[in-house]
């Protein structure tokens, strides 16, 4: 059986349905007047106002998400502990052009300095530079511990956003069954 549609007037005005709950009157924003301003949300953490719609704080250095429960970047860097905050550090300076450009000028520097083309220090290490080898090893071990323990967190975030998902996606299979099951007892209720 088909359900009736009713066709409306298209050229007025839509009617608001004004929310009768106090949850749904949170959520109604249709009633904000231009005359007045609307209502401000303070941040929890610095204090700073935002608009009611949004959904972390403005404030740059904050940057706090301002919804009923935890954020999951939230939870994961109080969960964080030293070596990780510095492993990322770390990564982070590794993967900027800046490491490269300190790298280049470290060995023209090492270099000019150990074949005598700079007389300004007595030369340390000779050509084949062993020194130098020695040293870039040990940075490279670091550097590999490093990017290891920031993969790995990387991978705790990617498995406790999945995990984050699956939940969203089942309750919201839930809710849309729900919502089926409603029409269809509202339809068959009608014929």
């Amino acid at each position: 059986m088909a359900a009736k549609i009713e066709v409306t007037d298209l050229t007025r005005e839509p009617q608001v349905a004004r929310a009768t709950s106090p949850a749904a009157a949170r959520c109604d924003l249709s009633d904000v007047s231009a005359d007045r301003a609307p209502a401000t949300l303070a941040c929890p953490s610095c204090g700073d106002e935002n608009p009611v719609q949004a959904v972390f704080c403005a404030n740059p250095a904050c940057h706090k998400a301002l919804g009923e429960f935890r954020y999951v970047r939230e939870e994961l860097l109080e969960q964080t502990r030293w070596h990780e905050t510095l492993a990322e550090r770390a990564t982070s300076f590794i993967g900027k052009p800046h490491f490269v450009v300190a790298h280049v000028l470290l060995f023209a520097a090492w270099v000019g300095v150990n074949t005598g083309l700079v007389a300004l220090v007595r030369a340390f290490d000779v050509y084949p530079f062993g020194l130098l080898g020695i040293l870039l090893a040990v940075e490279a071990i670091f550097i590999t511990g490093f990017l290891l323990i920031s993969q790995n967190r990387q991978n705790v975030h990617a498995d406790k956003r999945a995990e984050l998902d699956y939940e969203v996606n089942v309750r919201t299979y839930r809710e849309i069954h729900e919502i089926k099951a409603m029409l269809q007892a509202t339809l068959n209720g009608r014929n």
